[in-house]
């Protein structure tokens, strides 16, 4: 048999447990219900809510067992909390730390063994939630997780109970403890304050923290000349891994990123964590640029992992920024917003990447920040418009139908490029107001263009992520029809690639339930969201729109031309027309109509226009008669 060791912070670890004040308590049902929870879900005769003393292990909820404690040297828990992963033994009698032991050999015969360790506010071990069995058997991921869940729903009542503790005493000692001599009190304004200054989860501390350790080091760095970095590490995409896995895989992927980077700090480092998927790093004294850049490198690939799942595993990454003192400031508040304007850059670029800042960034930032305000008030001050690009039918040279593209005059800027004014809608949301606001005219304008007589050419709304997913969009649309009288079939809705394989399932009944008014299906920019068109056949679609990134060099490219081919052939099996978007140049036009493209767009033909523009285009170079295609309005690259 082997004796459990004793953690190097034993000292520390048995403070945090005597301060919960649940030794030798009586049972409380809250506890109770949690381990015949865990009997009954994972079908184990024993359940226990362990707590490890320093000679003892007792139990503080028991079910299957007639025993409230054992010596602290026999138990499982006193080997489960030398770890921070969970320990699971398939057979006791084959493992050379149990297989003599008298709980093994003796009743309660144990054979298989499965804890989830316990922790304090303060992140130190006290016990398990574990469960164990006479006969060898396995557990399989879910039931690991049940049992995980379990634990945190243990550590909660552990916590509050602590709270409750600490409250208590302070309230009891505040008014008569002047000296500062009384040791509950002293504990329990210790517990506050580590709840006050620290993140629960991990056990690191906050930016409260983080910035007086800053400010109280200033005087020191400057005086000894040390270049100090300050960066700020943003977890990417933590929202998905949240949806995909559960916020306990969440949990699990923050406590695993902190000590993945608490393995590569010295002693006068520091790891704060400042937000839900956010951690800072001070490393004082690192020297130059290129030293930071790479300490930061070993950090964004410690954070670097992949976590499996039933659809296959789901990467994480991070994105870092920084700024180094006394360079970029010498202040801590400046320093921690320089590192947090450059982190948002590095995401901005895509994550995975680590960018210092600088006072081009500062700028850019600022005016990013002002257009998000001035465009708030576009709509309202009638600076945003629409221009309208055709699309032409390959065969018969006639438009087919129209791109409308919304453009932003600013009053003192002039224009601003859709490039830069559409993702800062997207970020800040207003690409909804601005997407109804689309919607709404792009289906008047058609009205208005068929009572003045303007050739029948349908026009489709691109609609954003948000708008989609976000909104209810089958009531906006079928309320704008209905306000504005037009032929249903006259309007085409597109969505990016993208879009539609973020929730396939609810993007094909909304597509279904839009289908429904009247309206056609597109779509948009096709060949970036690697989807397949297997995929795309489950959806009620109409068109296809591939991405110009292929149409760029289909002259030149064989295999471009390759790829185009085999798009439209496929495409055409499912009834799909393709349409080429870029086009402009007669090389492209006739590659594009060797594919048998169904139509085209780009500046070969024309280059976006405004409405009267486009009406006298349209009455020049538009279907003789109705041709059922549509004319495409979108919130414009």
């Amino acid at each position: 048999m082997q004796t459990p060791s004793i953690p190097l912070d034993e000292a520390r670890r048995l403070t945090a447990l005597h301060a919960t004040r649940l030794l030798h308590t009586a049972p409380e049902d809250a506890f109770d219900r949690i381990t015949r929870l865990a009997s009954r879900l994972l079908k184990m005769p024993i359940a226990l809510v362990s707590l490890v003393d320093k000679e003892d292990q007792w139990f503080k909820s028991r079910r299957g067992i007639d025993i409230d404690g054992t010596r602290r040297e026999i138990s499982f828990c006193g080997h489960a909390i030398l770890d921070n992963e969970p320990l699971i033994v398939p057979d006791a009698t084959q493992d050379p730390r149990f297989a003599d032991n008298p709980m093994v050999v003796n009743p309660p015969h144990v054979r298989f063994y499965a804890g989830v360790q316990l922790y304090s506010i303060d992140r130190m071990p006290l016990g398990t939630l574990c469960v164990m069995d006479r006969v060898p058997r396995t557990l399989a991921p879910e039931e690991l997780d049940v049992l995980r869940d379990l634990a945190r729903m243990t550590e909660q009542l552990i916590h509050f109970r602590q709270l409750a503790t600490a409250a208590q005493s302070l309230h009891s000692h505040v008014h008569v403890d002047v000296d500062g001599a009384n040791p509950d009190l002293a504990a329990a304004a210790g517990q506050v304050e580590f709840l006050l200054t620290h993140d629960v989860l991990t056990g690191l501390a906050n930016r409260q923290v983080l910035a007086q350790t800053i400010a109280q080091n200033l005087d020191k760095w400057k005086a000894d000349g040390l270049h100090t970095l300050v960066a700020t590490v943003n977890v990417d995409k933590f929202k998905r891994l949240n949806e995909l896995l559960g916020h306990h895989a969440g949990d699990k992927a923050l406590v695993a990123i902190t000590w993945s980077l608490q393995n590569l700090l010295r002693p006068q480092d520091m790891l704060a964590r400042t937000g839900s998927d956010e951690f800072v790093v001070l490393l004082p004294g690192l020297g130059d640029d290129s030293v930071a850049r790479d300490r930061l490198r070993q950090l964004l690939q410690a954070v670097t992992r992949e976590f499996p799942a039933a659809g296959g595993a789901v990467p994480l990454t991070c994105s870092i920024g920084y700024a180094i003192y006394p360079e970029d400031g010498e202040d801590g508040d400046v320093l921690l917003n320089h590192a947090t304007m450059a982190v948002r850059r590095a995401k901005a670029l895509g994550g995975a990447q680590i960018q210092r800042y600088s006072e081009e960034l500062h700028q850019a930032l600022s005016r990013k920040l002002t257009l998000e305000n001035q465009l708030r008030h576009a709509l309202e001050r009638k600076e945003l418009r629409l221009v309208y690009q055709p699309k032409v039918d390959v065969r018969s040279g006639r438009v087919a139908g129209l791109e409308v593209l919304v453009r932003w005059q600013h009053p003192e800027h002039g224009a601003i490029s859709p490039a830069e004014f559409i993702p800062i809608a997207e970020e800040s949301g207003l690409v909804v107001p601005i997407g109804e606001w689309i919607l709404r005219t792009a289906v008047a304008q058609r009205r208005a263009w068929s009572e003045a007589g303007v050739p029948d050419v349908p026009v489709a709304v691109n609609l954003s992520g948000k708008q989609f997913l976000g909104t209810d969009i089958v009531a906006l649309v079928r309320t704008v029809l209905d306000e504005s009288g037009l032929d249903p079939h006259l309007l085409e809705l597109e969505l990016t690639e993208s879009i539609s394989m973020d929730d396939p399932g609810r993007t094909a009944e909304l597509m279904r339930q839009l289908r429904d008014l009247g309206a056609m299906l597109s779509i948009d920019d096709f060949g970036t969201g690697y989807s397949s068109l297997s995929y795309l056949k489950r959806l009620p679609l109409d068109k296809l729109k591939i991405d110009r990134a292929f149409i760029i060099d289909v002259h030149q490219s064989a295999e471009s031309l390759a790829m185009v081919k085999a798009i439209i052939a496929m495409a055409h099996t499912l009834r799909l027309a393709v349409i080429a978007e870029g086009v402009e140049n007669d090389g492209q036009l006739a590659a594009l109509r060797g594919a048998d493209c169904d139509q085209i767009q780009g500046d070969y033909y024309s280059r976006p226009l405004d409405a009267d523009a486009c009406a006298a285009y349209l009455h020049e170079h538009g279907a003789a008669e109705h041709t059922g295609e549509t004319a495409t309005v979108a919130v414009a690259r």
